[in-house]
């Protein structure tokens, strides 16, 4: 049988076990699972879905039932924090652009190249700077940031073939239009990077090259 968890989440990285533990006490004394969903944007190929598939599943089999969703098919991406919030999701994959629509404070880690590398986000978000911007979304959002996770250099991804443009510099961008998610954040990222931003869901990018 499986028991939703109550406690509300939302994940940026595997490091969720060490939070887990405390909740799986309950799930032990009567045998029944804790229910951890998430909803991601993603794709199941998607690094991230792979690490949690491969190791977050697996470590917290004992005591829950870890149950992902892929391609924004179970919350539409950038509904996934109001669903937790709501109590009627567990987990996600967020970003700092997603919290800063709630928590303007956030997008100061939307701007480009604030930090320097994968070491350097683990450092800045497991600082003690960060326990004021952790627990604003606890007290006001009912959701808890449990870690990072680094997906890698950004890649601009062209129609256009590389004799007929190549990216080195900002001002290669200028009159690319660039898909962006929709928020503010977002765009104000894509406008810095020279492009014109342009926003759309994740799930329309392909047709929209096509």
């Amino acid at each position: 049988m499986i028991m939703k968890l109550t406690r509300r989440m939302a994940l940026t990285s595997v490091a969720a076990i060490g939070i887990l533990a405390s909740a799986s006490g309950a799930a032990f004394a009567d045998g029944h699972l804790l229910q951890l969903r998430l909803s991601m944007s993603g794709s199941e190929t998607d690094q991230r879905s792979v690490a949690m598939a491969e190791v977050f599943g697996p470590a917290v089999s004992e005591f829950a039932s870890y149950e992902p969703a892929y391609n924004a098919t179970l919350f539409a991406q950038g509904t996934e924090l109001e669903a937790i919030s709501r109590g009627n999701l567990e987990m996600t994959i967020s970003s700092a652009q997603e919290l800063a629509q709630f928590f303007p404070e956030f997008s100061i880690f939307t701007a480009g190249y604030v930090h320097q590398d994968a070491a350097h986000q683990v450092a800045v978000f497991n600082d003690p700077l960060m326990d004021p911007f952790k627990q604003t979304a606890i007290d006001e959002l009912g959701v808890r940031l449990l870690s990072v996770m680094y997906l890698g250099r950004r890649h601009v991804n062209l129609r256009q073939c590389p004799d007929e443009l190549t990216v080195t510099t900002p001002a290669d961008l200028d009159g690319v239009n660039l898909r962006m998610p929709g928020t503010d954040a977002w765009q104000f990222l894509g406008a810095a990077l020279g492009a014109s931003p342009t926003p759309m869901a994740f799930s329309e990018v392909y047709t929209a090259l096509s």
